[in-house]
């Protein structure tokens, strides 16, 4: 049976930048309907990767590479999830991609979609990285310029320790201050204020992302150094 390491190991080898481990049991905090196990019944471990996205896309005064490298790193991540999968069945483990899109949860009347299972706070309870003010997962090698996927498998393996560090600071609110839309408040954010500000287009018609205000000004957008 292959052990942690060896996963983690794997998950490199395939081309993922970042892997951590969480156990299932940390998932029975989440919502009925959005754990693991509502997912794939025999879920022991939680398997979370990250991409990193380089940070060149936010000097840009058009907002036409971020959003091309958005769709870009998404459809890394599922390749990285399918190649992942197949990689782990060979050693007998059975393992679930669980892509970030699309999903199935959607409100209407607030805009809300609700992933199969919260990647950003899967890789919190996989020890990768902090969730700050600003709602995103935030690590200390590359800050929030990730994409998240993750894999449930049949298998028991040794967790990663979750961080303690809060990396954001008591006396920032940068992402709140500069959220145009209104939509960061109370540790949370309003989906629909966010996608009626944020999801745009071209003069063409190409949906594009126009504002990414919440990544672009957080202090910590590329990571920090840990004690």
């Amino acid at each position: 049976m292959v052990n942690a390491n060896q996963v983690k190991e794997l998950v490199l080898a395939a081309g993922a930048d970042l892997c951590g481990i969480a156990s299932v049991e940390r998932f029975d905090v989440a919502p009925e309907g959005f754990r693991p196990k509502d997912l794939f019944p025999g879920t022991k471990s939680v398997v979370v990767f990250a991409k990193k996205i380089p940070e060149s896309i936010l000097h840009s005064k058009s907002q036409i590479p971020y959003s091309f490298i958005e769709d870009i790193a998404l459809q890394k991540v599922l390749q990285l999830s399918f190649d992942i999968a197949v990689r782990l069945e060979r050693e007998n483990v059975s393992a679930l991609p669980v892509p970030s899109e699309p999903y199935e949860y959607w409100d209407k009347e607030t805009m809300t979609g609700k992933g199969l299972l919260s990647l950003k706070h899967a890789g919190y309870l996989a020890g990768m990285g902090v969730i700050g003010r600003n709602t995103l997962l935030c690590t200390p090698e590359y800050g929030n310029l990730i994409k998240l996927g993750a894999l449930l498998v049949n298998v028991p393996l040794e967790p990663d320790p979750i961080m303690e560090n809060d990396m954001c600071s008591e006396k920032c609110n940068a992402c709140i201050n500069n959220c145009p839309s209104g939509a960061l408040q109370d540790g949370g954010v309003d989906q629909k204020k966010c996608r009626t500000y944020s999801e745009g287009s071209t003069i063409k018609g190409a949906p594009i992302t126009v504002c990414y205000n919440c990544r672009k000004v957080c202090p910590n957008r590329s990571g920090w150094k840990t004690a």
